[in-house]
């Protein structure tokens, strides 16, 4: 069975990343991003990435605090 992971993280002002959640649709990962960029001040970008089912990691998009 083939199946995709997404993992949101954050990253603050000095690097730190924090995981948010992780979900299996990429619009809900992408609503989480934006959603954590609105709520967290120190937040200065988000990235998404998806874990295949061979556990293997791979970014899919840089949200970036405009």
């Amino acid at each position: 069975m083939n199946w995709e992971l997404y993992e949101v993280w954050t990253v603050d002002e000095d690097g730190h990343e924090d995981l948010v959640d992780t979900t299996k649709d990429l619009k809900e990962a992408r609503k989480l991003a934006h959603d954590s960029m609105v709520e967290l001040d120190e937040v200065v970008e988000c990235i998404i990435y998806k874990e295949d089912g061979e556990g293997e990691m791979t970014k899919v998009e840089t949200v970036r605090r405009k």
